[in-house]
């Protein structure tokens, strides 16, 4: 099985694609007004898999999606939408969930870490979704699918840059900006953060701690004044030593859950 993430108004182009592919079974199902996802029947999962790829290489959004049984229901749990308290929800565009009723939807395609359900992600937008006013200009250090810098945006931010070292994680940046409609709004580079003109109101980086570690200089002067840093993908037991690094910011908040911690850091 392939499910195919598009919109009412390609749907009929999709669907005449995969029959001329060979695809000779799709349903449709329609999770929100304006999402439209198609599932085709293949026969076995190699030509599942080349399909996808074919399709990608055309820019369509497409998966593999298991037949049945424990790896269905793991693929129905996994795609699930996230939300974070009133103002914001996260999914993935080739969901099945229903999702008209989500509030601040951001819409997730293929390529890139970050799908809001790892703790190193959903700490870092639950501070988001707590301290983003408005208007800020905002820096995502090892940017992944864009997942932060898009919930910064749909939260009032004003801006977006979104870096990363691999080129898959800035398209995929680049490609959900675009389908969120925020393309005017976040410029994803692979530019090293040396050459990223700042400062910003708020740096994200979750990016672990020898990654925070080896960058905390360039990290700590891209801050603003006033501005604040949150730093994830670290161990509870990293905390205080990943704070060190990153003087003469101050700690004002730090999450914990299981494995995983965030902190915030901000320049007084």
């Amino acid at each position: 099985m392939i499910v195919v993430a598009t919109t009412e108004d390609e749907l009929a182009g999709i669907c005449n694609r995969l029959r001329v592919l060979g695809v000779r079974s799709v349903d449709v199902v329609a999770p929100s007004d304006a999402r439209r996802v198609v599932l085709a029947s293949v026969e076995d999962a190699a030509g599942a898999a080349g399909l996808v790829v074919s399709l990608r290489a055309e820019g369509v959004m497409a998966v593999t999606r298991p037949d049945g049984g424990a790896a269905l229901e793991a693929w129905y749990r996994d795609t699930r939408p996230v939300s974070f308290g009133e103002r914001l929800s996260v999914c993935l565009a080739w969901s099945e969930h229903d999702r008209r009723q989500l509030p601040g939807l951001i819409e997730l395609g293929p390529g890139g870490f970050g799908s809001g359900h790892h703790p190193t992600t959903s700490q870092i937008i639950e501070e988001l979704a707590g301290r983003v006013v408005g208007g800020e200009r905002v820096l995502d250090v090892g940017c992944g699918s864009g997942i932060l810098g898009l919930c910064a945006l749909q939260l009032g931010a004003a801006g977006v840059v979104a870096a990363d070292i691999e080129l898959d994680a800035v398209e995929a940046a680049r490609r959900n900006a675009y389908i969120n409609g925020m393309g005017g709004r976040l410029e994803a580079t692979l530019d090293p953060l040396g050459r990223i003109e700042g400062p910003f109101d708020i740096v994200l980086a979750n990016i672990a701690r020898a990654g925070v570690v080896e960058l905390a200089r360039e990290l700590v002067a891209h801050v603003s004044p006033g501005g604040w840093l949150a730093v994830g993908g670290i161990s509870p037991s990293q905390c205080s030593q990943v704070v060190d690094f990153l003087h003469p910011l101050t700690e004002v908040s730090h999450r914990t859950s299981g494995a995983w911690s965030t902190v915030v850091l901000a320049r007084a």
